[in-house]
């Protein structure tokens, strides 16, 4: 009987405490800095950098926030499992417990190594649990830690060097030369409207899961989700995210619906009015930014046909 009351006591031990539920303040919104940054100082991009980092810091708060989510699911039910596994610890228990008083000879002895086979076996898979919330925890506790990493800090410019933004065609906003990206000779320029459509495509999945190397069926991964949304548009791409910097590089000031917003692990679609789409879990809608886990930004790329 003592083995079965250490092995219930360990099995209380292994139990892990709820994790608290973390809100996080929610930021100002920062669009009026860009005709503010306009009237101060005519071609500063020092607005488009405000918003770009608030973005940036909003798109961390709600990563934070879903592995909460997340880690609090693995939480609570490693904790049910336990919990089930105690009681079924005990169940049995209580079966084998009326032959310690049997006065068949041998009866005692068999109940007493059954009772120390079950705290064996319970306690065993306990222990087994407890190891999974770990190994389930362990890649959440990791994105966090890159969180914390990631310093969202950019040098404003100085208000006094600013200067007019340059005249474009008649009908066209100015463009600076730093945001503008020349494309490539020879690269043709996407069918009109295609990016528009492709986000059509890609806006359709919001809320399909998310899977490792899923290209459709029931799933995607970033890069599978950009392939496949692009393909409805008549434009095939390169399958990984890293390779998917192609056609025209351009400046955030030139982003239309379709551009792709490209890391070095990761790709997401601009969906237009600030926002992208991407194969999180699920897919989903976020804020631009220029920032994912501290992989490198290799820009906002244009696909051409």
């Amino acid at each position: 009987m003592r083995d079965i009351i250490s092995a219930l006591q360990h099995i209380a031990a292994l139990q892990p405490a709820h994790l608290p539920q973390v809100r996080l303040p929610g930021l100002p919104d920062f669009q009026a800095a860009l005709p503010l940054c306009e009237m101060i100082a005519a071609g500063s991009p020092g607005g488009a950098t405000l918003v770009q980092t608030a973005q940036a810091v909003t798109s961390d708060r709600e990563l934070v926030s879903r592995i909460n989510d997340l880690a609090g699911e693995h939480v609570e039910a490693a904790r049910a499992e336990l919990l089930h596994l105690a009681g079924e610890l005990g169940g049995q228990a209580a079966q084998v417990l009326p032959r310690l008083l049997s006065p068949t000879p041998g009866a005692q002895a068999g109940a007493l190594l059954e009772l120390r086979h079950l705290a064996d076996v319970f306690t065993g898979a306990a222990a087994n649990r407890a190891l999974e919330l770990r190994e389930s925890l362990d890649p959440l506790a990791d994105d966090l830690d890159r969180v914390s990493r990631t310093a969202h800090t950019a040098p404003l410019p100085d208000p006094a060097v600013g200067h007019p933004a340059s005249p474009g065609p008649p009908g066209s906003p100015g463009i600076s030369p730093e945001a503008s990206v020349e494309a490539s000779p020879g690269e043709a320029p996407p069918p009109a409207g295609s990016g528009e459509a492709a986000v059509a495509a890609a806006l359709s999945q919001v809320g399909t899961p998310y899977v490792w190397g899923g290209t459709g069926n029931g799933g995607y991964d970033c890069s599978g989700l950009t392939q496949w949304a692009w393909r409805q548009a008549g434009v095939e791409l390169p399958r990984l995210a890293e390779q998917q910097d192609v056609g025209r590089q351009v400046g955030a000031e030139e982003l239309i619906p379709g551009d792709l917003v490209v890391w070095d692990g990761h790709v997401a679609m601009y969906a237009g009015d600030g926002r992208i789409v991407e194969a999180g879990d699920p897919v989903q809608t976020n804020p631009l930014r220029t920032t994912n886990m501290g992989m490198a930004f290799k820009g906002f790329w244009r696909p051409t046909g």
